[in-house]
């Protein structure tokens, strides 16, 4: 019997951690979303960069003010943030592959504990 209490006890804390990393992990798949987002924004805007005119004019806002920017600085700065974006999208992932794989860890430890209580249940 009170074999069976301590079994529970550590059915219910591993169910608490995986409702933990349940959380945890629809925060990253947020975060990641809004990062796709932006990365896609941020593409369209390096694609209408490329259509313009050497000559043409380019401004970026800067709190309330439009700053006239050269259009070759506009092009590289838009290229960089696409690559911080991509490497916080590949940080994310790699975040939420360790999320997926400690649930499955709690899952079959779950698992292990509740045919351990059902064979404490079945028997005398």
């Amino acid at each position: 019997m009170a074999d069976a209490d301590s079994t529970r006890k550590a059915l219910q804390k591993e169910v608490e951690s995986y409702r933990s990393l349940q959380g945890e992990l629809q925060k990253l798949a947020k975060g990641k979303q809004e990062l796709t987002a932006r990365f896609t924004e941020t593409e369209t805007v390096l694609e209408e960069l490329k259509l313009l005119d050497d000559e043409a004019n380019v401004f970026k806002a800067v709190g309330p003010v439009l700053v006239k920017q050269d259009l070759v600085e506009a092009r590289s700065n838009v290229g960089n943030r696409l690559e911080f974006i991509k490497k916080d999208i590949d940080r994310l992932d790699n975040q939420i592959k360790g999320v997926e794989s400690k649930m499955l860890d709690r899952e079959k430890e779950m698992m292990k504990l509740q045919r351990k209580l059902q064979g404490g249940a079945a028997g005398p």
